[in-house]
């Protein structure tokens, strides 16, 4: 029966994996909550993304600090216009975390796979976000973060 023993072992991992990335998440909490505190009286903290600060267009995580301190705030429709990608992420790991619990319970391991749709939105998002932006502000004049328009549109 080494079969059984393999099942006990991949169940025991999928409930140490749960337990590890609850702890993960609070400890994650904590420290948004520290360091949206500091961040203020410490500007080295953020120090910025390179690729806004240099070639003057966003990357797929530019306002993604801004959207994670407006959730913080409660604010999720600015947290969405800031970076799309955090509350989708949130989503996402919030959905799998449930797929390995339901998996946990029902004593099946092979449930809790992370599906292709999960990546495949990732990385659609990430690309369409990329793209959109830097094409609204350099064609359209349109910059919802604020931080390039000035270069393109003097």
């Amino acid at each position: 029966m080494p079969n059984e023993s393999e099942k006990a072992r991949a169940l025991r991992d999928l409930r140490n994996t749960l337990i590890f990335l609850s702890l993960l998440a609070v400890a994650g909490i904590g420290f948004c909550v520290l360091y949206f505190a500091l961040a203020p009286r410490f500007p080295f903290l953020s120090p910025g993304c390179s690729m806004s600060r240099t070639l003057h267009l966003y990357c797929p995580g530019c306002g993604g600090t801004r959207a994670v301190a407006s959730l913080l705030r409660g604010d999720l429709l600015t947290s969405l216009c800031c970076n799309p990608l955090v509350l989708w992420g949130i989503f996402l790991a919030a959905v799998q975390y449930m797929r390995a619990l339901y998996a946990l319970i029902r004593r099946d391991p092979d449930a809790c796979g992370i599906p292709r749709w999960m990546w495949v939105s990732v990385i659609v998002l990430a690309l369409a976000l990329f793209v959109g932006r830097n094409l609204l502000l350099v064609f359209g004049g349109y910059d919802y973060l604020g931080d390039n328009l000035a270069f393109w549109h003097p």
